[in-house]
């Protein structure tokens, strides 16, 4: 059994002002399903690199960046990841879908797929992540571009989870990005040592990215990663799976919440995780049975 905060409930009332929210897809990694579920579902699968866009009264905001031109140049990154199937199209990069520079990125993690379009940016843009993702990764690890690179395109800003400012959010450890409850920077570990997510109070009401804790929806209505495949991408698999029972929990209980799955294929048009597998979730109501406060996940 893993236990779940005490604190955990769905989001309170919004405060105001509230978000506009967008989903935009800055390429895609091909893949299978039976790479991505432990269901024996095969078949290819486009898992796109998505981008949360915040547009608050204060300025343009990101959660995470996709990869970007250098991917489509191909060069970065670089071997043995390049040999992966994947795809930026021109014109998809993140900074060639926006009108303004964002003033703040949000990581939910700095796996390669979700920090390349960084190099795109500027040096006026601020990049939030844990000091627990920067001390792992901060210095190169397994993100995929060089550190020196992202480390010039943009001004890092490393938060540590215990710091004077850290509340809570959702029962988990978290910074009030800016100041005013719209949006708030979470502590869910498992993917990455310092993984994150995002809670925003959008104007179709309240959003939770949660970054690669879940790949997919299916992930969150039972089926999980293979075994191999967790062996090779997951820093910490029972931190993962402390958080991914959290995310079921919010998923399973808050009908108004909207829980954002990393790359899960519904937010691009095509058809979801859920159907593509088979399985027959009508809503949110009829995963209740699998996740409850006291259950595992």
């Amino acid at each position: 059994m893993l236990p779940l905060p005490a604190e955990l409930a769905c989001p309170p009332v919004p405060p105001d002002p509230l978000v506009e929210v967008s989903i935009l897809s800055t390429g895609h990694v091909g893949s299978d399903w039976r790479r991505i579920v432990d269901t024996g579902h095969d078949g290819h699968v486009d898992m796109p690199l998505l981008v949360g866009v915040l547009r608050h009264p204060e300025g343009l905001l990101l959660v995470d960046s996709g990869m970007g031109r250098t991917t489509q140049q191909g060069t970065y990154p670089r071997f043995p990841i390049n040999q992966l199937e994947s795809e930026v199209p021109e014109g998809a990069a993140i900074v060639d879908q926006l009108d303004e520079t964002p003033q703040i990125v949000l990581t939910t993690h700095l796996h390669y797929d979700h920090v390349g379009g960084l190099l795109d940016l500027s040096p006026d843009t601020s990049v939030w992540v844990w000091d627990e993702a920067w001390r792992a990764y901060g210095g190169g690890g397994a993100v995929g571009f060089p550190a020196r690179r992202r480390k010039q395109a943009v001004t890092w800003d490393v938060r540590p989870v215990e710091g004077s400012g850290t509340q809570q959010a959702l029962g988990r450890p978290a910074l009030d990005v800016l100041g005013d409850g719209s949006i708030w920077y979470l502590h869910t570990p498992g993917h990455i040592p310092g993984a994150a997510s995002v809670l925003v109070f959008s104007t179709d009401g309240p959003m939770l990215f949660i970054g690669d804790t879940a790949w997919v929806d299916a992930h969150l209505e039972g089926p999980r990663r293979p075994p191999l495949t967790t062996a090779f991408v997951d820093a910490q698999p029972r931190r993962l799976a402390k958080s991914l029972a959290w995310s079921r929990w919010l998923y399973a209980n808050c009908p108004e919440l909207t829980v954002v799955s990393g790359h899960e294929p519904r937010w691009v048009g095509a058809p979801s995780s859920l159907e593509t597998l088979g399985l027959t979730s009508e809503g949110k109501d009829s995963v209740e049975s699998v996740v409850t406060p006291q259950s595992r996940d």
